[in-house]
């Protein structure tokens, strides 16, 4: 017998479920939609005494959002890593390849300090937005430059920026161990730097607008 997960109404559901999501302003990985629907077609399976096929239709498209945007809300942990804003933005600029340089190591070292201050869904964003970025860099390129999203550039300035406020207001640091052995005179130095990386990426997309 087939797998109940791999009938089109589970896969329907998963889909409606997923734009249900855009409406709010999220995009989910598909996996991570296919998880929360699985627990709740399970649960509902063993709540009615039913097979899973049948408890799939007991299961809403909104159920499973509401399940996802709680979780996101709450900054739980478990798959909040998926949840990135939908990019409504889809132009591409021209950039060079040594300013795309920078915004790499931008874009690292500003995950660096998410990760170890247990911000793990803007980590895995960051990531994301390193890997994009570098992804732009090895492909064919012309007179130096090559093409990027310029919401990738939003993205990029917003989550360094925000990570230079919480190292500057919040006492963010790229050692939070407790113990002084220096690292708040990397900190100091460290946020001039997030600040111009920032503004580079605006001014890239403000090639774009003009």
């Amino acid at each position: 017998m087939a797998d109940p997960m791999d009938t089109l109404p589970f896969k329907t559901l998963v889909a409606q479920a997923g734009a249900v999501l855009l409406t709010h302003g999220v995009e989910v990985e598909t996996t991570a939609v296919q998880g929360v629907a699985t627990h709740l077609v399970e649960t509902a399976a063993k709540q009615a005494g039913m097979d899973r096929e049948e408890a799939v239709h007991l299961i809403t498209p909104e159920a499973v959002a509401e399940v996802i945007m709680r979780a996101t809300s709450e900054d739980d942990q478990r798959g909040a890593h998926a949840v990135r804003p939908v990019r409504i933005d889809d132009r591409t600029v021209s950039a060079p390849v040594e300013a795309l340089g920078h915004l790499v190591m931008a874009a690292s070292q500003a995950g660096k300090y998410t990760s170890l201050n247990d911000n793990g869904p803007a980590a895995a964003h960051l990531l994301d937005l390193a890997t994009e970025i570098g992804a732009a860099l090895v492909k064919h390129h012309a007179d130096g430059a090559a093409r990027i999203p310029v919401g990738a550039l939003d993205e990029l300035a917003e989550l360094v920026d925000t990570v230079a406020d919480r190292i500057e207001e919040d006492g963010w640091s790229i050692c939070p161990c407790g113990e002084d052995h220096g690292q708040d005179k990397v900190d100091v130095g460290t946020t001039p730097v997030m600040r111009h990386h920032a503004a580079l990426a605006r001014g890239l997309r403000d090639k774009a607008a003009g």
